[in-house]
């Protein structure tokens, strides 16, 4: 990928200070003597709203970093030069709806379980979490063995002229698994699971104990329990944190959503909802079969992990 550089300059006069006197002026002289002491110059440089934000990606990145120059008078003293990295953070416009909306699926599952998933939102930073509340009711004797939620990234990179273009292999990262029986498990600390009501167990919410031994499914007994009806559970999933992904290798880390035209990241977040049963096989043997039976990809938008509240445009310098 070729590397373009783009240079936006400021140039600030030295002040006078208190103690200057009758000096000749700059414009005089031509250059300006420093004496000891610490020189501030307060600026602020305005930056294009269409400029891409930072990208750190395996095949591409976009850098910014903040350069300043302080020019010595003699032709044999050579320049004084510092830089220092800015990280430019997109976020959403100030009373966007678009990305704090929940996302509502309801539909029914092959005439045997009616299923209702609620996320809180579209759009979450990295570190986050993520609420999914779930509403299943079975109109049959179904089994729901386990719920499993993923996170996918895809990564596209694109030519400026002829918009041709390579994508990375899809990433797909286990975030969340709950297994009737056992205890939940998370991918990254900080995910929890509690049952609201349902599954054969008091209305009541309880906490997200290990299951009693040998039960198999998350919706409760439903040849003998008496307290069948809807399972509501509700999730808090952790998405990774910046330090979380650093400790990762290349391959395997999440980035968050770009909107640079040559380098594209996006996201979809995925839950499924499994059960087993058991078949016979060429050698009448009996073998367990995993079945899908809620399986839905949404459109997901993950942001930089500093911000909790995304409002406007920032530029931080990084430490």
């Amino acid at each position: 990928m070729r590397v373009e550089s783009k240079r936006h300059s400021l140039h600030l006069a030295p002040f006078s200070r208190p103690d200057s006197g009758s000096r000749p002026s700059v414009a005089q002289k031509g250059h300006r003597v420093f004496l000891p002491g610490d020189y501030v110059y307060q600026f602020e440089l305005p930056l294009d709203g269409r400029l891409p934000e930072t990208v750190e990606l395996e095949h591409g990145a976009v850098q910014y970093q903040l350069e300043a120059v302080v020019e010595r008078a003699g032709a044999f003293r050579a320049s004084l030069v510092g830089a220092k990295p800015v990280t430019l953070v997109r976020t959403p416009l100030e009373g966007s709806l678009d990305h704090v909306e929940p996302i509502a699926i309801s539909r029914r599952w092959d005439d045997q379980l009616h299923y209702d998933i609620v996320i809180s939102g579209k759009c979450f930073t990295l570190g986050a979490q993520v609420p999914i509340a779930f509403k299943l009711t079975p109109l049959a004797k179904v089994q729901c063995h386990r719920i499993r939620v993923f996170i996918t990234q895809g990564v596209d990179y694109f030519t400026r002229k002829d918009n041709q273009g390579r994508s990375e292999p899809v990433r797909k990262l286990l975030l969340f698994e709950k297994q009737a029986g056992h205890r939940s498990w998370s991918a990254f600390a900080g995910s929890s699971l509690r049952t609201v009501t349902g599954g054969g167990m008091a209305a009541e919410p309880t906490a997200d104990l290990a299951d009693s031994p040998g039960r198999s499914n998350l919706l409760g007994n439903l040849s003998l329990d008496a307290n069948i009806g809807p399972t509501e559970l509700e999730a808090m999933v952790q998405l990774p944190g910046c330090a979380d992904i650093a400790a990762m290798e290349p391959a395997e880390r999440i980035h968050f959503d770009t909107t640079c035209n040559l380098m594209q990241v996006h996201h979809w977040i995925k839950v499924g909802v499994m059960n087993y049963a058991w078949l016979r096989t060429r050698v009448i043997a009996l073998c367990k079969a995993w079945y899908i039976l809620v399986n839905n990809e949404i459109i997901f938008f993950i942001l930089y992990c500093t911000f909790s509240q995304l409002m406007h445009l920032k530029v931080w310098l990084s430490g």
